[in-house]
């Protein structure tokens, strides 16, 4: 029942309802109580008994919701309940007018500040003429409907589960309906034949597969064909109604559905035009079926006239019968003809007050339509309104979040750039002091290479004295050898020139004793101190001799081959001084001066030999003063040079360990800066993807709003054929509405002014008395009335008659407010009056649709 009620349309949706309301035991079935119940709610009146009759006709039980809508189509189209489920509207917006012009419309409902309905039904032309023929596939032949009804393949077996077995026809039928299903002539004959088409004939679907190329056709290209063919001889028969000439041709649907009327009617018009024996003489004009064609009989009875002329005379002249047959005949055609030219007025009249009531339908529909968007629009602003004040509000918001996060980010990223630069300036300056280490490393590896240089050249130069020093001690060894050979050899000659020495002193002896003896004493003088000076001179150069084989000695053990050179050769030069001494001495015997410069000479050479020996000695003590400080300053360069290896390898891996760690934090800034930027990214990213989930989430809940405003405008729409409102009876309501008014303003104004005449003569009374009667003095009252009793009289009558001028101002005062009452209340109306006015106005000189 779900899948079936899913498929109905509007109306049938409407009529379950109603019917859903009558099932109380929600068993999807009425019994005939409930059926009744349901056609008075539904004013159904005499064709809701005809409908209860024809469905608990052949059951007793229940009736479900199929069968009712089958049967109330049934009743509502005048032919016998149909089987086949169709799509025509429910019965509450369809029923009939006719019926039901008597009784008083549905009462009106409000919906928002709009009545609708109406009280009274619209006037109807009254007619007593016979209703336009029905055609048993009019409500089924309709083009869309038929094609939406095929489509649909719905079958009646799915909501009649309960009485499958009744319904098996209905099943065949609704799977013979099937849209695109081809048939041929026979088969669309039956298939017209199942659904109950009695007035369809072979000739008419003939004629409609005659038009077709082929020998099939689609059920729906059949039924749409076969409804404008009914359509078009419909529409021919009442607006063209009968031609009086028999020279135009009539259609064979004309023939067929127009111009057949039963035998029993032409018999039954024979007898009353008086025409004897009548059916016999149908029977023999050829018309022996149970309908004829008047066209045909009128032909017939020409042709038996015509042969009737041809008679001889004399014979018996049976014209009069024939005559007054076709007179009859005639006068028959003409009330067939009379009656639908009726027809076709009653339906014109009828479609001219259908289209009114159509264009004040579209009309109340267009403006229930305006109101409904322009409340459906107000409301839809109003959520929009209020969406877009939340959506901005988020916007708001998320500006500002972004704007604090922006402005965090904007913090932290100056912060790291600011921590950056410091880092970039403290890398810059460890560059610095890096370069600078490096020029220093560069500046004490060239130091140390000239060091290491010098070094080598002084481990060179040690060498080379070692090996000069080595040498020399072997020549020393050598040129002690030699020495001692000089010396020997200088021993030998110095005791040779001893013993020359000798002889000569020995012959100086001589020459002194003999000078001694000489005659001569001054020449024996002097040769005397001469010989003493050469003596000593002898004595001295005897003295410095070893002294010089000593300092020789002393200076052959460290001189090198150079100073040996040059000892040989002042020795040499020494025996040639020595030998020119002797020769000097030889040939000047007696000659002092020249001992005594012989004398000097020796001593002169003694120690030029002697201080030789001493600078040698020195040379040799400063050479080896020069090796060992040489060898000291090595030694110290190259513990200075290890020392300054070390110094810079340690401050060379200080320094390496600085850049290393250098290297490593700069990587760790770049990571950490890296992270960063990839976390703001990520997190940008983020907040973009939320706001953008948040602006489709907003698009979404309006897209939602936008559909539930739709459903509600769908839900709370009203039907599509809504209760008429007829501005006639609206007028005639303000009409009377105004009358009574009027006659209300005339009373209350007439009142009004009989309570203000009444109101002058008491104010007139009331002057009348004051004149009469002054108003005494309390005091000298109560006096009087103390005083005397015949004043109390007078007294009392005084007291009496302000009592009376007290009660007129307390009428006059009621009068006064009950008129001011009235006149508030004739104002009221006149607002109510004048808004009455302008809502007729309104609705008057509303444009109507097309």
């Amino acid at each position: 029942m779900d899948c079936t009620h899913m498929n109905m349309n509007h109306y049938e949706k409407q009529l379950y309802t109603v019917f859903k309301t009558f099932d109380v035991d929600n068993e999807e079935a009425l019994d005939k109580s409930s059926v009744q119940e349901l056609c008075d709610a539904l004013q159904l009146e005499d064709r809701g008994s005809a409908l209860v009759d024809s469905l608990f006709e052949r059951r007793s039980g229940r009736v479900t919701f199929t069968q009712f809508r089958n049967g109330l189509l049934s009743v509502l189209g005048g032919g016998e309940p149909s089987p086949l489920p169709s799509t025509a509207p429910a019965a509450p917006p369809t029923h009939s007018d006719e019926d039901s012009s008597g009784r008083e419309a549905a009462p009106k409902f409000v919906f928002g500040s709009k009545k609708y309905g109406r009280r009274s039904r619209p006037q109807h032309v009254a007619s007593d003429e016979m209703p336009r023929p029905r055609v048993a596939s009019d409500s089924r032949l309709d083009g869309e409907r038929s094609r939406q009804r095929m489509k649909c393949k719905r079958s009646a077996s799915v909501m009649e589960s309960r009485d499958s077995t009744a319904f098996e026809d209905t099943e065949d039928v609704a799977g013979d309906l099937d849209h695109d299903k081809r048939v041929d002539r026979e088969r669309a004959l039956s298939l017209c034949r199942s659904l109950q088409m009695t007035g369809i004939d072979r000739q008419l679907v003939d004629s409609i597969f005659e038009s077709m190329p082929t020998n099939e056709i689609t059920v729906g290209d059949f039924f749409d064909r076969l409804n404008a063919s009914l359509t078009t001889s419909i529409a021919a028969s009442l607006g063209g109604g009968m031609t009086p000439s028999d020279d135009v041709p009539l259609s064979s649907t004309e023939k067929e559905l127009d111009n057949t009327v039963p035998s029993d009617a032409v018999v039954e018009v024979w007898e009353r035009a008086g025409v004897q024996r009548p059916r016999r003489l149908l029977v023999e004009l050829g018309f022996s079926t149970a309908s004829v064609r008047p066209l045909d009989l009128e032909r017939a009875l020409d042709d038996e006239l015509q042969a009737l002329l041809a008679t001889v005379d004399g014979q018996a002249d049976p014209r009069n019968l024939l005559f007054q047959a076709s007179l009859a005949l005639v006068r028959l055609r003409l009330e067939l003809s009379q009656q639908r030219i009726s027809v076709a007025i009653a339906e014109r009249d009828k479609l001219r007050s259908d289209l009114s009531e159509a264009n004040r339908r579209a009309c109340l529909l267009a403006q229930d339509v305006d109101e409904n968007h322009a409340r459906i629009e107000a409301e839809l602003k109003a959520s929009l309104r209020q969406v877009e004040i939340r959506h901005s509000e988020a916007t708001r918001a998320a500006a500002v979040e972004v704007a604090s996060e922006r402005e965090r980010a904007a913090a932290v990223r100056a912060r790291l750039e600011e921590e950056v630069s410091r880092r970039t300036d403290i890398e810059a300056r460890l560059r610095a002091d890096v370069t600078n280490l490096h020029e220093r490393v560069k500046d004490l590896e060239t130091r140390a290479t000239a060091a290491e240089e010098r070094a080598l050249q002084a481990e060179r130069e040690r060498a080379r004295l070692a090996a000069e020093n080595k040498a020399a001690e072997e020549s020393g060894a050598g040129a002690a050898e030699a020495s001692r050979l000089v010396a020997s050899r200088l021993e030998a000659l110095v005791d040779e020139l001893r013993l020359e020495n000798k002889s000569l002193r020995d012959r100086n002896d001589e020459l002194c004793a003999a000078l001694e003896a000489a005659p001569l004493r001054p020449c024996g003088m002097r040769g005397g101190v001469n010989d003493g000076a050469s003596w000593r001179d002898e004595s001295a150069l005897d003295a410095s001799l070893p002294r010089d084989d000593r300092s020789e000695e002393c200076d052959s053990s460290s001189l090198s081959m150079d100073q040996n050179a040059q000892r040989d050769e002042a020795i040499k030069r020494l025996q040639s001084i020595c030998e020119r001494v002797r020769e000097l001495s030889s040939s000047m015997d007696g000659k002092c001066e020249s001992c005594s410069t012989v004398t000097r000479i020796v001593a002169t050479i003694q120690a030029g030999v002697l201080e030789m020996g001493e600078t040698s000695s020195q040379c040799v003590e400063t050479a080896i003063q020069t090796e060992a400080c040489r060898c000291a300053e090595a030694t110290e360069l190259a513990e200075t040079l290890e020392s300054t290896k070390r110094t810079h390898m340690e401050e060379k891996s200080q320094l390496m360990g600085v850049i290393s760690e250098l290297e490593s934090t700069y990587e760790q800034l770049k990571l950490d800066y890296d992270k960063c930027e990839e976390y703001w990214s990520t997190k940008l990213d983020e907040e973009r993807e939320i706001f953008n989930e948040e602006q489709r989430a907003g698009d979404e809940r309006l897209a939602e709003l936008v559909n539930k405003i739709g459903e509600y405008e769908r839900q709370f729409a009203q039907a599509a054929l809504p209760t008429i409102d007829e501005r006639a009876s609206l007028e005639l309501q303000v009409t009377e509405l105004e009358e009574e008014f009027a006659k209300y303003r005339r009373d209350k104004e007439a009142e009004l002014a009989a309570r203000v005449e009444e109101l002058a003569r008491l104010r007139r009374r009331l002057d009348d008395v004051e004149r009469r009667t002054p108003l005494p003095n309390p005091t000298t009252c109560s006096c009087a009335c103390a005083c005397a009793c015949g004043g109390a009289c007078g007294c009392a009558g005084a007291c009496g008659g302000v009592r009376c001028a007290a009660a007129l101002r307390a009428r006059a005062g009621r009068a006064e407010r009950a008129a001011q009452r009235l006149a508030a209340r004739l104002a009221h109306a006149d607002l109510l009056v004048k808004d009455l006015y302008l809502e007729n106005c309104r609705l008057a000189h509303r444009p109507r649709l097309p």
